[in-house]
């Protein structure tokens, strides 16, 4: 009888581990969803703060893009009007376990002005960027592993800020206004 018992508790305790295992990754599988239906969207530049001064249309314009798991970056920085810098990039990107993950595989980059320009195909940054995704209602924050990226993303729109941001490593603040809504 003792036995039995045993046997019973046994398979009463791994049965009820088993099931709090299932509801931890349901809950993770909700808040995953949460966090993709936020983030998901189009994004329009309305400012970009250089650590020194802050930019508006037209001087800075652009788009970000997060779609089903495709990231788009457009960006047109006129601020030097003898050497306008203009991006555009493509990759993909995850939503899994409370952490969003991208990369972008193509890349265009041009440099100059109407006269002379250059370009090439160089990668913003190689291999794939993590992020551990903070969900605070309908908005989230989003910090980069080495802490130097953060994104505030919520239904008006995105905050992005950059401590070492681009070739010459300076800490911008781009401001985006949100065009999609939240589903």
């Amino acid at each position: 009888m003792k036995n039995t018992f045993k046997l019973y508790f046994f398979f009463l305790l791994l049965f009820n581990n088993f099931s709090l295992l299932a509801n931890d990754h349901l809950a993770n599988d909700h808040i995953d969803k949460k966090i993709f239906n936020i983030i998901n969207g189009v994004y329009e530049i309305v400012s970009w703060f250089d650590g020194k001064k802050l930019h508006k249309y037209p001087t800075v314009s652009g788009r970000w893009t997060f779609y089903e798991g495709q990231v788009i970056s457009i960006i047109h920085n006129r601020i030097n009007p003898d050497n306008y810098k203009s991006s555009v990039r493509w990759g993909k990107g995850e939503i899994k376990d409370k952490k969003f993950k991208y990369t972008y595989t193509e890349s265009l980059n041009i440099k100059g002005n109407e006269k002379f320009s250059t370009f090439n195909t160089k990668l913003l940054f190689e291999g794939i960027r993590n992020f551990d995704v903070f969900l605070n209602n309908n908005e989230i924050k989003m910090v980069s592993e080495n802490k130097n990226q953060v994104w505030t993303i919520n239904e008006k729109g995105m905050v992005y800020n950059d401590k070492e941001w681009g070739e010459d490593k300076i800490f911008v603040e781009r401001k985006w206004k949100r065009l999609t809504p939240i589903k």
